[in-house]
């Protein structure tokens, strides 16, 4: 509770004690008052030091706590953006000059990239960043590029990853850096994402969603219930919870490959993602990947 005393009133009787009380707290001595001031500046300082700590602590979350606890040393800060791996096995965070790189058996790795724009982790864990104009792979604890293009979007697929630029030129790329397929779509603040299996991508953007197969990113069928703000991939890979434009309401469950819909008691307050191996929704929370409610 906070908020202001009001104004203090009594008699002059109430008024000498407190003048006597003022005096009594003058009359501590001056050992005890540095000691309070000792202690609360130690609260402080421990609260403000041990915050990171306590972000990435295995007791704060019991599937990212060791792996954030490992990036937080590799990548003390600034942090960019994170992304983790379809299995929850690696994590990584980027900021403004390196890529931090850890795994659950403990590997950790911190790689010089100036620049990066986004990152993603494909279908068989490989980590991927744009960053320099270029499209770049993990190989053997390098990142090594695989073309002149810089996708402002990265998201892993079964077999490779989508990457979509500024200008709203999509790509799926294999694992081993081949092009899958093209399409073209709005780029300017589009969202892109892909479903529980990999297998399934849309695209949202001002309030329309364009589905894709992920692969070979030939079109499908989209005829959502109406305009999309926001929207969460379900555990069943074809269905999609949905948040109606302008306001996130009425909500709707949409299964993409029958176009079948049914109303839903509401959305999530924060957006977050479904990994393509695990039924687990990520988040992020000051800079680190964190476990999310499922929707």
């Amino acid at each position: 509770m906070s908020g202001r005393e009001g104004p203090v009133t009594g008699s002059r009787k109430g008024g000498r004690a407190s003048a006597r009380a003022v005096r009594a707290l003058s009359a501590r001595p001056w050992p005890l008052t540095i000691a309070i001031a000792a202690t609360l500046g130690l609260l402080v300082y421990t609260a403000t030091t041990s915050l990171p700590y306590l972000i990435s602590s295995p007791t704060t979350d019991p599937h990212f706590g060791a792996l954030n606890h490992c990036l937080s040393r590799e990548l003390p800060a600034p942090r960019l953006g994170w992304a983790v791996s379809p299995d929850a096995s690696r994590a990584a965070v980027y900021g403004p000059r390196s890529v931090a790189v850890c795994g659950a058996d403990g590997t950790a790795t911190r790689l010089d990239v100036t620049g990066a724009l986004a990152a993603t982790f494909g279908g068989d864990n490989r980590l991927w960043v744009s960053a320099g104009g270029r499209l770049l792979r993990e190989d053997h604890g390098a990142l090594r590029s695989v073309g002149d293009f810089a996708p402002v979007s990265l998201v892993g697929h079964a077999g490779g990853v989508l990457a979509l630029d500024e200008a709203g030129q999509l790509v799926s790329v294999s694992s081993e850096g081949s092009v899958l397929g093209q399409a073209t779509v709005p780029g300017a603040g589009a969202r892109l994402s892909v479903g529980a299996s990999g297998r399934l991508a849309a695209v949202l953007n001002g309030g329309a969603v364009r589905l894709f197969d992920a692969r070979t990113l030939a079109p499908l069928p989209a005829e959502p219930p109406c305009p999309v703000s926001t929207l969460w991939w379900l555990d069943a890979p074809e269905q999609l919870l949905i948040a109606c434009a302008p306001d996130g309401m009425p909500a709707f469950t949409w299964d993409v490959r029958t176009g079948s819909h049914a109303p839903a008691a509401g959305t999530p307050a924060t957006p977050a993602r479904r990994l393509l191996g695990r039924a687990l929704y990520v988040q992020g929370c000051d800079g680190f990947p964190c476990t999310a409610p499922a929707p």
